[in-house]
């Protein structure tokens, strides 16, 4: 406490001078003695503000010293075990411990930064913070990526940089309601996807703060809901309305012949096997996409299967389809190929189901090709046809359920409309791909890759 006394004592002799000149001031004596009471005050002022001015300086300096000596002072008393003393290493101390504080605080601060950072960029929902002025303060990148935001944009006004009306409105209703809103909003650039956007107003700091939701895939998905419901809805009415037209027919005995009632019958057996066959597939893929057919064991139902014997026996089945409709078929099958782990019957359904989809689909006299082939315990599986081919606006939705690309044609030549999406979860169920290739008029191509399998 030296040091403060010191300066107060100084400032003490400025106050009594200056209550010494309001004394002498209130006396008079003239102009004259004024100006050398004044001029007497200010000398005086001056030289004790220098002495005050060297002895800070002289006591900064000292401070100043002891700081870059004492971590070599500390280093000592550690070793004597003696305490560092002393006024100057005191307040080195001191300062010491609160840069060091400070610094910790700093490094807290910059920490927890760096946390929130990541926390904001590593998510999937797009986070926008707009302040009062309508500036953007903050983007993540998947904000960034949703409405196609660059890095300069930051700073800069939003209506400037996020293109979209529908934000501009749900923001503007939100500045004059001061209430959250959610509002679902579509963007068509660069791809056209559905966004559940929900913005609120900071009730401290008044910015604007907007979080972005994906739901394209729901979207997606309700509409393979809506569609898959009107798809079974149709595809089980057509039959049943048959089934029933001609069983009234019977009961009324419309008919001349038995040769007119047994066509009846005939119809009525066709319909109902339509309505089984319906009925088995979408139990399979119900299985299939639910896990069921191997839920107790991730390698139930899996055994070593020859894929030679497997593609000649699954082909084998469809004679009867290549006769009829005169298409032929060869085969390309890699001789030597090692045994593969998989479920037989599904493996055998995924072939019978590709080869049935070309053979319907090509043209009298036309041709189906099956190629197998193995490589570094992987196998991979083409079939090809030279048939009417697939637009290529349809090559995403052929694996979706009742999906048909001329719905006329394929309810004349039979099936479900189940083939194609039972064979993609069967591949995703033995970790495999599938793809296609296909121009309309000029063929298709699907090709099967099964990854190498751990016994």
């Amino acid at each position: 406490m030296k040091i403060f006394r010191k300066h107060f004592f100084y400032l003490l002799c400025l106050a009594a001078a200056a209550a010494l000149l309001a004394v002498l001031l209130s006396f008079g004596g003239g102009t004259l003695g004024y100006i050398a009471y004044a001029a007497a005050f200010v000398v005086f002022g001056f030289v004790l503000c220098c002495i005050i001015e060297r002895d800070i300086l002289k006591d900064f300096s000292r401070i100043s010293k002891a700081l870059e000596l004492l971590p070599e002072r500390q280093k000592k008393a550690r070793k004597t075990g003696r305490k560092v003393g002393g006024f100057d290493t005191g307040v080195s101390i001191s300062i010491s411990e609160l840069s060091e504080r400070i610094s910790f605080q700093m490094r807290e601060t910059e920490r927890e930064g760096n946390q929130f950072k990541s926390i904001i960029e590593s998510m999937r929902e797009g986070i926008m913070v707009i302040s009062r002025e309508e500036n953007l303060l903050l983007v993540n990148d998947a904000a960034k990526e949703m409405f196609t935001i660059d890095d300069a944009a930051i700073g800069r006004p939003y209506m400037e940089t996020v293109r979209n009306p529908d934000l501009h409105g749900l923001i503007s209703r939100i500045q004059r309601k001061k209430k959250s809103a959610t509002q679902e909003i579509s963007v068509l650039y660069p791809k056209e996807r559905s966004y559940l956007v929900s913005v609120r107003v900071s009730p401290r700091y008044r910015e604007i703060i907007v979080v972005i939701f994906d739901i394209t895939e729901f979207k997606n998905l309700e509409r393979i809901k809506a569609d898959f419901v009107a798809n079974v809805s149709h595809e089980l009415r057509t039959p049943l309305t048959s089934i029933k037209g001609y069983i009234e027919t019977l009961l009324d005995k419309n008919y001349d012949t038995d040769e007119e009632k047994k066509e009846f019958l005939e119809i009525i057996e066709e319909n109902t096997d339509r309505l089984i066959a319906i009925a088995s597939d979408l139990l399979v893929l119900s299985e299939l996409e639910s896990g069921e057919a191997d839920s107790q064991d991730s390698r139930k139902g899996y055994e070593e299967i020859d894929f030679k014997e497997t593609i000649l026996r699954s082909v084998g089945s469809l004679d009867s389809l290549f006769s009829r409709n005169k298409v032929n078929l060869s085969l390309d099958i890699e001789d030597g190929m090692p045994p593969y782990r998989a479920n037989r019957f599904l493996v055998e359904r995924m072939l019978i189901n590709l080869v049935e989809n070309s053979a319907k689909y090509t043209l009298e006299n036309g041709s189906v090709s099956v190629r197998a082939s193995a490589r570094n315990g992987a196998f991979r599986i083409e079939v090809e046809d030279n048939g009417i081919g697939i637009p290529q606006e349809h090559h995403e939705r052929i694996f979706e359920r009742f999906y048909r690309v001329d719905k006329n044609r394929s309810r004349e030549i039979g099936g479900t409309g189940l083939g194609l999406s039972i064979v993609k979860h069967i591949v995703i169920q033995h970790e495999g791909t599938i793809s296609v290739r296909s121009s309309e008029g000029e063929g298709t191509t699907f090709t099967v890759e099964l990854p190498s399998r751990e016994h």
